[in-house]
């Protein structure tokens, strides 16, 4: 969903370039500016999944080059974003669990009622 941060808040970061390089590691992209982090995000993230925290704060998740994922929260009706949350898979902070209950397996898959 390239873009998607353009559109809810077109001059968040006019002065920061994207890390558009091939890896990421969590602690380069916790040591960006928080604007930084929402120009990689946008720049090089590929959206996942989302799931609602309550009925106006919604958590997107993204997955940067080399499996870096990080949950998006926005606010619908503030049409902002409110907070960025990076992670790896497997690690202590891993959220990817939050996501499973939404995933849809193909009907054809045995089991997959």
């Amino acid at each position: 969903m390239k873009g998607f941060f353009y559109s809810v808040a077109p001059n968040y970061a006019p002065n920061y370039a994207p890390v558009i390089e091939c890896k990421i590691t969590l602690d380069q992209f916790n040591h960006q500016p928080y604007e930084g982090q929402m120009v990689t995000v946008d720049e090089t993230g590929t959206y996942l999944a989302r799931r609602w925290d309550d009925v106006h704060q919604a958590v997107l998740l993204y997955q940067l080059p080399d499996g870096l994922f990080v949950k998006v929260n926005y606010d619908v009706d503030q049409k902002a974003i409110t907070h960025l949350f990076a992670f790896e898979a497997g690690s202590e902070d891993d959220r990817l669990a939050d996501y499973a209950m939404f995933v849809k397996l193909p009907d054809w898959l045995p089991g997959a009622e």
